[in-house]
């Protein structure tokens, strides 16, 4: 049987989920089959070198739209790749992809929701809408992001299908292991929030949640991350009287490493969580979760039994779900072991990885039947 010829295209290789997903499809590749490539249509990122280094070449475009000059240079890599099957990834890729698919003629078109992004403006429905007459699959990380498909983007339920995210198994480290590569002695519990500092991600309301427990939190809120909304969030801190017990740790690539430090680990977003890859990476280190019941959180996270979930943007219910946690040490050991064993029943990236073979497989042979 002859190689088949993957191309995922992507924005870039950030230290986002979409990428981790994207990495996760790479790695665990069945390469007899399947000979891949990553093309990024901007630039490349920190996943960059790593990816390549695990056997995956990368190639950076350097577009800047989806005009008719940028499309045909993505058809003219799509070509130069040989591809049989292109993968888009979020929005901007998406667009691109598909068009130079089509125009360069390419046999199996695929492309991934990650996000349920209910804001996206009338003309990016439309151009999605468009493009799924020249699409054979849109594959979605949640079921709540194949709802979004239907009733925000309108496409077909015969073109979705839900693909849950997996994850890599978890890197095996200690607590005292993990303590030392955080590189500070911090005051337990600590509490952690991992994911860009945006607003979406909504960690002004974990800060405005640990103002509210007060003194009865004695602990440290670990932000992983960076992004725009730091220098805002800091002087939201401060003015919270919470600068002394937020650390602002920057983005971290070793993240999983870091984990068993954590006695809790918070995913507050406000909108557009796709599944979240923070939450099932905290899971499967067996660290409690408390999320918000947003996108596909309410999918990872069983309430009650492998974490906690509230209502978006109430930082009064997110410092109830904290402090019920931290106070009842048992519970959080529960909700950690049970996380756990949900992560490696229902999300693993190999299995993830084989669903969306099958897809390629099938697309390829309704076009051959055709």
């Amino acid at each position: 049987m002859s190689q088949v010829r993957v191309v995922h295209l992507v924005e870039d290789l950030g230290l986002g989920g979409l990428e981790r997903v994207v990495q996760a499809l790479a790695r665990n590749a069945e390469r007899a089959r399947y000979g891949l490539e990553i093309v990024c249509a901007v630039r490349g990122g920190p996943m960059a070198a790593e990816i390549e280094s695990e056997g995956t070449p990368v190639r950076v475009l350097g577009l800047r739209s989806y005009y008719a000059g940028d499309v045909l240079r993505a058809a003219r890599a799509l070509k130069a790749a040989r591809a049989d099957v292109v993968h888009s990834h979020g929005h901007f890729a998406g667009v691109l992809a598909r068009a130079a698919a089509w125009w360069s003629g390419i046999p199996a078109v695929v492309h991934h929701l990650h996000t349920a992004d209910g804001r996206l403006a009338a003309r990016h429905r439309r151009l999605e809408r468009l493009l799924a007459r020249v699409t054979d699959r849109v594959l979605c990380c949640s079921r709540a992001v194949e709802r979004h498909a239907h009733e925000d983007l309108g496409l077909s339920r015969e073109l979705t299908l839900t693909v849950l995210n997996g994850i890599e198994p978890p890197p095996q480290v200690t607590r005292p292991e993990a303590l030392r590569l955080l590189g500070a002695d911090l005051a337990p519990p600590l509490v952690a929030c991992v994911g860009g500092l945006a607003p979406h991600k909504g960690q002004e309301h974990l800060l405005r949640a640990g103002a509210l427990l007060g003194d009865s939190f004695a602990g440290t809120l670990v932000l992983v991350g960076d992004g725009p909304e730091r220098p805002r969030l800091e002087a939201l801190a401060a003015a919270c009287g919470m600068a002394s017990r937020v650390v602002f740790l920057g983005a971290r690539p070793d993240v999983r490493r870091l984990l068993p430090a954590f006695d809790l680990v918070v995913v507050p977003s406000v909108e557009r969580e796709g599944l979240g890859l923070a939450a099932l990476e905290a899971m499967d280190a067996g660290r409690p979760v408390v999320a918000t019941r947003v996108g596909g959180l309410p999918e990872a996270i069983e309430d009650g039994r492998t974490g906690l979930l509230v209502p978006p943007r109430d930082a009064a219910a997110l410092g109830g779900a904290i402090r019920s946690v931290l106070d009842r040490p048992d519970a959080g050991r529960s909700f950690g072991e049970a996380g756990r064993l949900r992560i490696a029943a229902l999300f693993r990236a190999r299995e993830m990885a084989r669903r969306v073979e099958s897809v390629y497989e099938e697309a390829l042979g309704e076009r051959r039947a055709a």
